[in-house]
């Protein structure tokens, strides 16, 4: 056993089992934000079309039940950090 928990990181089947859900939410939020930014951009080419105006709202929508499934998504500290860190001090 070593003294820093990121050693054994590739060992502990927990914590990979953590970092791959973990990666594939970040991968939708992010995947979602990008599409929301381009719906975003053609919407404001074309204020009045209903297409636009209905897919930000659905991609907007689609990004909050995300944030709140997964609030850890809003945080400054990633949550490896918060979780596994050893305590500062």
């Amino acid at each position: 056993m070593s003294m820093w928990f990121f050693d054994e990181t590739g060992e502990m089947a927990e914590y990979q089992r953590l970092q791959k859900q973990v990666r594939a939410v970040e991968g939708e939020y992010l995947e979602l934000r990008q599409v929301l930014r381009e719906a975003r951009v053609a919407l404001s080419a074309d204020p009045e079309g209903e297409d636009s105006q209905a897919r930000v709202r659905y991609l907007e929508k689609r990004l909050k039940d995300l944030e709140e499934k997964n609030p850890w998504l809003l945080w400054e500290t990633p949550i490896e950090v918060l979780l596994f860190a050893p305590p500062h001090g």
